[in-house]
């Protein structure tokens, strides 16, 4: 029973730093992304998949598990946008004898379109 407390307090800070860089990442593509669309009116289908490609190629974020919901209708310029991104998480124990918490976590932005006719 002990080495199974050594071995999770061993892991646990790299673990957690781990979670906090995922989370970090999807916030940095959902503000990448938002940047864009704001520009476009609106949430194009390659702004989303150019957000979720990034998740998978540089983040090894598993494709069929990340949720893009966005604003897709055309938005006129001074009016919010929408974004928001449901990530799996990474564990934070390595035995599951803890509460791990929530298997997403979910990431939202809102900007203003800049879209002009």
């Amino acid at each position: 029973m002990t080495l199974f407390i050594v071995i999770n307090i061993m892991f646990a800070p790299i673990l957690a730093y781990l979670d906090s860089l995922h989370r970090e990442a999807v916030e940095v593509v959902l503000t990448e992304g938002a940047k864009k669309a704001s520009i476009e009116g609106r949430f194009t289908p390659a702004i989303i998949d150019e957000m979720k490609d990034t998740l998978v190629d540089r983040y090894n974020f598993d494709e069929s598990k990340i949720k893009v919901t966005a604003t897709q209708s055309l938005t006129p310029r001074n009016q919010y946008i929408e974004a928001s991104i449901e990530a799996p998480r990474s564990f934070i124990f390595i035995l599951d004898i803890f509460n791990q918490g929530p298997s997403t976590f979910k990431k939202e932005t809102k900007i203003l379109s800049e879209y002009i006719n």
